[in-house]
């Protein structure tokens, strides 16, 4: 019995081996243009453009799909595919749902079962439960993908929008166009360009660009302008979208990484099932083991 677990033991561990073998061997190319394509899609897994995931659809968009198939991403990422791919923009695909808001599932506890047919369908493993337990949602890891509702045999799991903070400004808008004079940058104490970072502020790397953080909003830049421009309160703006970029990119990574994990465990377990030796095999292997050498 011993010498049958071993051999079931050595096997796995094969297997095991094997897999790390192949990851070492066969690295993951993040240069890669599948890999640049998956940087830009939002990360939800939801696999409403028909593909298993967003790296799947990374991939095939680099073989030629179309760019219009990712409802989460919207317009928004249709534009920055055409602009990295230089392909015309599209309008989103019919054939997929229309873009909402972002949302997150929430599980009614006093209608589940515990049946865990929810856990698996998640692909970024934002459901908590067991068999025969009450099950609850990770709000903060949950992407809205949707694919936890069909599993559901009680319909206890609903999609909240998370409505939009109230309190979010809306960007100031100057009194008059810029005319270039560089008053505010020759008085900003900071050295910076406040002309230029307004000039750009519609650019996603205008912080990063002219340096946005090292804004003191002492306002000199306002009391200098011969056109009004509210300058300060137009970065203020401009910081916060900024750091509402940066967060929305972290979680779409978190998301990702959590998306490999599942992905990873699903493809272990597969390999351990196929590794297994038949229930004949096994016997077969215990009857020589009691039989001793021949």
């Amino acid at each position: 019995m011993i010498s049958a677990m071993l051999t079931l033991g050595g096997i796995s561990a094969l297997g095991i081996a094997m897999l790390l073998w192949a990851d070492r061997r066969y690295p993951e190319d993040r240069d890669s243009l599948p890999a640049i394509i998956d940087q830009l899609l939002p990360q939800t897994q939801c696999a409403q453009c028909g593909y298993g995931g967003c790296r799947p659809y990374a991939e095939a968009i680099a073989e030629g799909a179309p760019i219009n198939l990712c409802p989460p991403g919207g317009e928004a990422l249709i534009k920055q595919l055409s602009h990295q791919l230089n392909r015309p923009e599209l309008p989103l695909s019919a054939e997929v749902p229309a873009t909402v808001p972002k949302q997150i599932a929430r599980i009614d506890e006093s209608q589940c079962i515990g049946c865990t047919l929810c856990i698996p369908a998640c692909p970024v493993d934002a459901i908590v439960g067991a068999q025969q337990f009450t099950h609850t949602i990770i709000e903060s890891e949950c992407t809205g993908c949707e694919l936890c509702l069909p599993p559901c045999p009680v319909d206890c799991i609903t999609l909240i929008p998370v409505a939009e903070l109230d309190t979010a400004p809306l960007p100031p808008k100057p009194h008059a166009p810029c005319i270039r004079c560089g008053e505010c940058e020759l008085h900003c104490p900071k050295s910076l360009a406040p002309q230029m970072l307004l000039l750009q502020r519609d650019h996603e790397t205008v912080a990063l660009d002219w340096n946005l953080g090292a804004c003191i909003e002492c306002r000199w830049c306002d009391r200098v302008c011969p056109a009004d421009i509210p300058l300060t309160d137009i970065f203020k703006w401009m910081k916060l979208e900024d750091q509402t970029r940066v967060t929305q990119d972290a979680e779409a990574q978190q998301a990702l990484h959590r998306y490999e994990r599942h992905e990873q465990r699903v493809a272990s377990k597969r390999t351990e099932i196929k590794t297994r030796p038949k229930q004949s095999d096994a016997s077969a292997l215990l009857e020589r083991i009691k039989a001793g050498p021949q």
